[in-house]
């Protein structure tokens, strides 16, 4: 497992934002309501706080972060769901580059998963939901 020291502070910042990213895009694939939302945002909080407890030492480390100036909201569901899809190929590359196979399958295994859990928690995962996981799934893979 690779330590974040290996990595510059942008590239911890850029390996940070596709798990954020992917908590609002989740979140904006369908609207839910005001309590579904909120219980969208507790679920991927919630997968955070647990990945603090990840065996795998950089998903642990990157969960841990605290956000430095970078805002994740604002954008429409359209701009939030390509961002995350456009940017999470790209921090699986840096990973390839920097860390091993092993940092590669659980930062791979935890954004899928944050996916996942945002979108199950307020009313089970929709068609449009699942549509977006699958498309993540295929932008992770390469």
């Amino acid at each position: 497992m690779t330590d974040l020291s290996a990595f510059s502070e942008d590239e911890l910042d850029q390996l940070f934002h596709v798990p954020r990213q992917v908590v609002w895009a989740a979140q904006l694939v369908e609207s839910e309501g005001i309590i579904g939302m909120a219980k969208e945002l507790y679920a991927g909080g919630k997968v955070f706080v647990e990945a603090e407890q990840h065996s795998n030492a950089l998903v642990r480390g990157l969960a841990a972060r605290t956000p430095k100036g970078e805002a994740i909201g604002g954008q429409d569901a359209d701009a939030a769901i390509a961002d995350a899809l456009a940017k999470a190929p790209a921090a699986i590359a840096l990973l390839r580059s920097k860390g091993t196979e092993d940092d590669v399958h659980a930062y791979s295994q935890w954004v899928l998963e944050i996916a996942t859990k945002v979108s199950d928690s307020a009313k089970g995962v929709s068609g449009a939901e699942q549509e977006f996981i699958n498309k993540l799934t295929e932008a992770i893979k390469g």
